[in-house]
């Protein structure tokens, strides 16, 4: 975020703070006063709680997302030369969790709703294939049942990046209990955030979660007692006590980014713009972390939107495999090209007043009726 007073944010982490203020400063000043700060008793509430919310045996706090899909990748044993199977379409940090191992990720298009195309999946599928990687972005869900059905078919690993998706359900589940480890982000700009960076690992699998809670914290079971090289990747206990006052609310949070989804929805309609699928408790179950539109005319838009005091982004600028360094002939990634040329995100929070909304629309409206 940049330091220029918008008029209408892209996001309002102080106004955030003021509605949660006397909470959350009784909490600080708790955790502070008793002096607990690595893996005590907010952690295990944190991690308690989510396995209550997601529906799962483990919950596993670190310190970032990226971190969860590096320990995610880690702790499936993907050695040098095997080859996952993600999306371009994503922050750089999934396709670091596979080439830091020596592994290659293998790039499938997506569709209109900016996630994987689970038609070209199995085509890609060698003897050298041991995972999928499926990014659940924008607060929208992958297809899970097609890709548990191809990694039960050909004995596959599913590793859910769920970094923008916590809450979101796809058939009246929810992402992160599908596969065999899910990985979340606590970022500030996620619908559920931490002071600063955190993320956890959910999984049903009891070996899985052991040897993830042993690389969290060094390679040590008990202290000083070390059974491999590990990480120091641990969700601090301050940002656990913060992150348990804010999922008190949490889903009231979600149904307000709904019901501003369906605002813009309403709103937009007959406007040139591709828009994120509507609102519904059908298949699907968005969340809406993030509200990105689409246009052929998105520079243009993006200029207007910011020059009237609306902090807009460029979601995913460009294909992930052009600017991290990975040369791959055989990315014939033509949606995923078309929409990195056209996205737009607009601001899509619950602390957006009325007021506020109106005046994202109307400036959407008034660019294209000028």
């Amino acid at each position: 975020m940049t330091n220029k007073k918008w008029q209408v944010p892209y996001i309002n982490l102080g106004k955030q703070f003021h509605c949660l203020e006397q909470e959350l400063t009784a909490e600080f000043k708790r955790v502070m006063t008793n002096g607990e700060f690595i893996l005590r008793d907010d952690v295990k509430k944190f991690e308690e709680n989510m396995t209550s919310y997601l529906q799962v045996k483990h919950i596993i706090g670190v310190n970032s997302g990226t971190d969860a899909l590096y320990l995610a990748v880690e702790a499936l044993g993907i050695q040098p030369n095997d080859e996952i199977i993600t999306v371009a379409n994503t922050f750089v940090a999934t396709a670091t969790s596979i080439v830091r191992r020596g592994a290659k990720p293998v790039f499938i298009d997506i569709c209109d709703d900016f996630n994987m195309d689970v038609d070209q999946i199995e085509k890609r599928i060698t003897d050298k294939t041991k995972a999928i990687i499926p990014v659940h972005l924008n607060g929208r869900s992958c297809k899970m049942d097609v890709l548990e059905q191809l990694a039960k078919k050909y004995d596959l690993d599913i590793i859910e990046d769920a970094a923008q998706s916590l809450g979101t359900e796809y058939q009246n589940k929810k992402v992160g209990s599908y596969g065999d480890l899910g990985c979340f982000s606590l970022h500030p700009l996620k619908s559920l955030s931490c002071a600063g960076d955190g993320g956890f690992i959910s999984t049903n699998d009891d070996k899985l979660a052991e040897k993830l809670r042993i690389l969290r914290d060094h390679g040590q079971k008990e202290k000083g007692e070390f059974l491999c090289f590990g990480f120091n990747s641990r969700l601090d206990n301050l940002q656990a006590a913060i992150l348990n006052v804010k999922m008190r609310n949490f889903q009231n949070n979600i149904l307000r980014r709904r019901e501003i989804a369906e605002t813009y929805q309403n709103s937009f309609e007959g406007l040139p713009l591709t828009l994120p699928p509507k609102p519904s408790i059908g298949e699907h179950y968005d969340t809406y972390t993030s509200y990105v539109i689409r246009t052929d005319k998105r520079d243009d838009l993006l200029k207007h939107l910011r020059s009237n005091g609306i902090e807009a982004f460029v979601h995913i600028p460009k294909p992930l495999y052009k600017h991290s360094g990975l040369k791959l002939k055989d990315a014939h990634l033509v949606k995923n090209e078309r929409i990195c040329s056209e996205n737009l995100s607009i601001p899509i929070y619950p602390e957006l007043s009325s007021e506020e909304i109106n005046y994202v629309t109307n400036n959407i409206h008034n660019f294209f009726t000028k």
